[in-house]
């Protein structure tokens, strides 16, 4: 069976659906359009997108996604027919030029994409089997998806701005990376994403926010935001998962749809009170956003990896040792902002 055949006959199913709900979202733009009859996977996958809701009628939209558990099919989805799927989803014996296929059988959940069609599947067996972190950042598969033809690319970065001024923020897990936009959120800064944003390539970078839900380790979260605790949107299972907060819930103000990118900061927990910064090439920045990018959204490396070459060589970047003392950390990023960027 040709990708393009199975796509079609997946396809098939999802629109013999009698009765669905359509909730439209705006993105740099973009109208998307998702479409299900699972209202219990819409309450759980809607809302890191639900910033990005737009109430204007659009009827043709530039991406339609369709999601469903199995039980609201007409008939039984049929797993692919192909074998070969690697840990992060990927298979290269079969050919994705136009259709491109995300499948983890262990996770029975099921992305697919068609480039002609502009359309993208999502499917679980059942609501409750989704992971919990994949609703914290929805559709992150077919977003990457849909923006190999874009100028446009989804990072593993945070992002951060204020007066105008943009700051990506990317590095690899445990890097501080959001922990360092967490504690910028509370003192007051501008948020646009703290683990995955979208970033426009026409003309000067710019950021746009994908998702508004951040999540917080047990022991960081007694540690550096327990005033956040009554937030926590999985208070019974944050313990063994992470804390969920909606960035809405805590600072209805601070959520922006997107800003101009000024710099790239890389952090690192530097085991030290003061907190520096440390002009840097190209290739750290690189470095700093490709790995876990690419790990965690392996189709379309190449393409991918040219976009990212793009961002890293427009901006300017800069090593950020974080050091532990909380109020001259922000006091050093409102200096950085005002003295090292605003007079380039």
């Amino acid at each position: 069976m040709t990708p393009n055949k199975y796509f079609d006959e997946v396809l098939s199913l999802f629109e013999a659906i009698p009765s669905y709900h359509t909730d439209q979202l705006s993105l740099a733009n973009r109208s998307i359009h998702l479409r299900t009859p699972t209202m219990d996977l819409r309450d759980r996958l809607l809302p890191s997108l639900a910033h990005l809701i737009d109430i204007k009628e659009i009827n043709q939209p530039d991406l339609t996604i369709w999601y469903a558990e199995d039980k609201h099919l007409p008939q039984k989805l049929k797993a692919p027919p192909w074998h070969g799927f690697n840990a992060q989803g990927f298979n290269d014996t079969i050919c994705q030029d136009d259709i491109q296929v995300f499948f983890q059988p262990w996770q029975t959940q099921l992305f697919l994409y068609s480039k002609s069609k502009r359309t993208g599947i999502y499917w679980t067996r059942k609501t409750e089997d989704v992971p919990w972190w994949e609703c914290t950042f929805s559709f992150r598969v077919l977003f990457h998806f849909w923006t190999k033809d874009l100028p446009a690319q989804l990072v593993h970065a945070g992002a951060m701005a204020k007066d105008g001024l943009g700051i990506l923020i990317t590095g690899p897990s445990g890097s501080g990376k959001s922990t360092s936009c967490l504690n910028l959120l509370s003192a007051g800064y501008d948020y646009l994403g703290d683990d995955y944003v979208w970033i426009e390539l026409t003309g000067q970078p710019k950021v746009f926010s994908l998702y508004q839900t951040a999540k917080i380790e047990p022991e960081n979260l007694q540690q550096r935001f327990l005033d956040w605790k009554p937030y926590i949107k999985n208070k019974t299972e944050y313990q063994e998962q992470k804390a969920i907060f909606d960035i809405n819930d805590l600072f209805p103000e601070a959520g922006i749809s997107y800003s101009t990118i000024n710099a790239i900061l890389l952090p690192k927990v530097a085991h030290q009170e003061i907190t520096k910064f440390e002009s840097t090439n190209p290739s750290s920045a690189l470095m700093a956003m490709a790995p876990t990018t690419l790990h965690h959204l392996p189709h379309n490396r190449q393409t991918s990896y040219q976009k990212l070459m793009r961002i890293s060589s427009a901006l300017p970047a800069y090593h950020w040792h974080l050091g532990n003392d909380t109020k001259q950390f922000v006091a050093s990023f409102d200096h950085f902002l005002k003295h090292e960027l605003s007079s380039n």
